[in-house]
């Protein structure tokens, strides 16, 4: 089976603030369709969710962000209709429930490696990014014949460099627990699929608009739901999803 699997971030890499949850804990979550269903599937019924909702001009559609949708910026500004908005919530829930997907989430807590984060010892992405990448190939492992080429939000040049070079250190040297060689076995693509949300790849889009809510759900799996609050429709979100999250699916690191 072969598996494209697209990767959206939630806080970012940098150490300036542990007191907040917000900057405190970075997470990434991937989203891995098959192939087969995602071309036309996926691509299809995310065109057509935005088609019902949004003015829609096939050489300019709108992209869905989640940062945007919530700020009623661009194409979004409908939603701030209560009638309007209520009917995109229950349309895009739905979408999510339908999605023929598996879902992935790593985060990792700046505060708990602050050391190794200040001492130039851990980059924060690059570590969380590591360990997602090695969830999702145990499980591409106990696949029949499951292989998978990976699609990152880009983030700037200097970062894709770096992060193109740690999936090549992957695939030279494993990552624990498989080795160097099943680590390829399941990511034969020596290239990352480095890809910018606005070019209005599906994947992407999906990835972007559920990574928030598994970061914050699985912070609260780990320390307690009073350590980082999550909206109605976050726990929505995270309901509609939740049957596509396996046993790989959430760690806090």
């Amino acid at each position: 089976m072969s598996y494209r699997v697209y990767i959206d971030e939630s806080g970012d890499h940098t150490y300036y603030d542990s007191t907040n949850p917000g900057p405190r804990f970075l997470g990434l979550t991937a989203v891995a369709f098959r192939r087969a269903d995602y071309d036309p599937e996926v691509f299809d019924s995310v065109e057509a969710l935005k088609r019902r909702h949004f003015t829609y001009d096939v050489d300019c559609p709108p992209v869905l962000i989640r940062k945007q949708v919530i700020e009623r910026g661009a194409h979004f500004g409908v939603l701030r209709e209560p009638l309007r908005n209520k009917a995109w919530e229950e349309d895009l829930i739905a979408v999510l429930s339908d999605l023929p997907m598996q879902v992935f989430t790593v985060v990792v807590d700046k505060k708990a490696h602050k050391g190794a984060i200040e001492g130039g010892i851990l980059h924060a992405y690059n570590y969380v990014f590591t360990q997602l990448l090695s969830r999702i190939a145990m499980w591409l492992s106990i696949q029949n014949d499951g292989v998978a080429d990976v699609m990152p939000e880009a983030r700037g040049k200097r970062e894709d460099r770096e992060l193109q070079a740690v999936y090549e250190g992957l695939r030279s040297a494993g990552c624990e627990p498989l080795t160097a060689t099943q680590f390829r076995a399941v990511f034969p693509e020596a290239k990352l699929l480095i890809a910018r949300k606005e070019s209005n790849i599906a994947g992407l889009q999906i990835a972007d608009l559920v990574a928030a809510e598994q970061k914050i759900l699985t912070v609260q799996e780990a320390l307690g739901v009073d350590t980082y609050a999550i909206g109605r429709f976050g726990e929505r979100i995270n309901s509609a999803i939740s049957g596509k999250v396996r046993s790989y699916g959430r760690r806090l690191v």
